[in-house]
């Protein structure tokens, strides 16, 4: 195993903070069976926090402005991790920026990387039972994305226990009914937790003018997206 370089990680830290990011962490994910990506055993996981008001104003399902929104974050965050790529590559190592938002298998309806594994794993939140990542600063109300790398980093610690307890406010308010309203734990898979393709079978019929990728309802319901915001 190699050892950790601290001096070259604070120097990758000053710049992710350089880039404005109000949320990123570091987490081991070479345990993972994701074939594509061997060798690059360590993750940067970051995100970009959404609008207060525009989340707020898809209670009832989304509009163009969330929409917009959606796709602004998505080519943000493409942008910064093709920056932090580059950055760990003149760092001295191997690095590959993971799309934010593209599907690679539309069978299962899923990317080649999941970002929300690495997110947990670099300790940035837990898995909800919508299925979404659930932060301490902003709740769902954020997108991610992950840089891989083979550069070695101390990782933070991974948040393994969901803190969402009795609430169901993401089970009932899901109007495709895709939310079987389970608790996550480190074993569960995404199928116990959501019928993606009910959900997306859903978006596609009742909001075509948005591509069938979004509907936000579960986001904006989660109470721990709200008491973030509010403090």
């Amino acid at each position: 195993m190699q050892t950790i370089d601290i001096e070259k990680q604070h120097e990758l830290m000053q710049e992710l903070k350089a880039l404005g990011l109000q949320i990123f962490g570091f987490g081991y994910v070479g345990d993972c069976d994701f074939p594509k990506k061997k060798g690059l055993p360590y993750a940067i996981s970051i995100g970009l926090p959404l609008t207060p008001a525009v989340v707020e104003n898809i209670r009832s399902g989304p509009n163009q402005v969330y929409y917009d929104e959606y796709l602004t974050l998505n080519d943000e965050l493409d942008r910064l991790t093709s920056h932090i790529q580059q950055k760990v590559e003149q760092l001295g190592y191997r690095a590959y920026a993971v799309l934010s938002s593209k599907r690679t298998d539309f069978v299962h309806i899923a990317g080649e990387f999941p970002h929300k594994t690495a997110a947990v794993r670099s300790g940035l939140g837990w898995i909800g039972k919508s299925a979404l990542l659930i932060t301490k600063q902003f709740g769902p109300r954020l997108r991610i994305s992950t840089v891989l790398t083979d550069m070695p980093l101390q990782t933070d610690e991974a948040i393994t226990a969901p803190r969402c307890g009795q609430c169901r406010n993401c089970t009932d308010s899901c109007p495709s009914q895709a939310i079987a309203g389970n608790t996550w734990s480190e074993t569960a898979v995404r199928e116990d937790l959501v019928d993606v393709h009910k959900c997306d079978q859903w978006k596609i019929k009742n909001f075509p003018e948005y591509d069938g990728l979004v509907c936000g309802i579960c986001v904006a319901v989660c109470p721990h997206g709200r008491r973030a915001y509010k403090a």
